[in-house]
């Protein structure tokens, strides 16, 4: 038996365990047990198969979220301004209807992506075309 730590990320497809990971991220399955669900705990493998591990947690083991920050809170969003957070507080979102921390050349709306890709498609058609033109 070997004792390890894991970090409990999802839930597994036939839903009976969650799926966790340890160092060398190696699945362990662990109970279904909500507390766990986004923590490191402490598990004792005992059983292993072909491609995952099975552990079960240990008696008395602390279950801790893995961060320097406390988590957000259910419904608080990350990465906002104070500005754009009292817009999205008083109901007033840009007409857009997206939130962005600053404008970057390379982060585009779905305009822009369709405008690109209309351009590249218009610049492509006139290089096929010029090269017929040359050969």
């Amino acid at each position: 038996w070997e004792t390890q730590q894991v970090l409990v990320t999802e839930e597994s497809f036939d839903a009976q365990y969650y799926v966790a990971h340890n160092k060398y991220y190696e699945q362990v399955l662990v109970p279904k047990r909500s507390e766990f669900k986004g923590k490191m705990i402490e598990v004792e493998i005992f059983e292993a198969g072909k491609h995952f591990l099975k552990g079960r947690p240990l008696d008395g083991s602390e279950v801790f979220t893995p961060s320097i920050a406390e988590p957000l809170q259910k419904g608080e969003v990350s990465g906002l301004t104070q500005e754009q957070l009292s817009l999205q507080q008083n109901g007033s979102v840009p007409s857009s209807g997206v939130l962005t921390a600053s404008w970057s050349p390379w982060s585009l709306d779905r305009e822009g992506l369709k405008l690109l890709s209309i351009s590249l498609a218009v610049v492509a058609i006139l290089v096929v075309f010029m090269w017929e033109k040359l050969h």
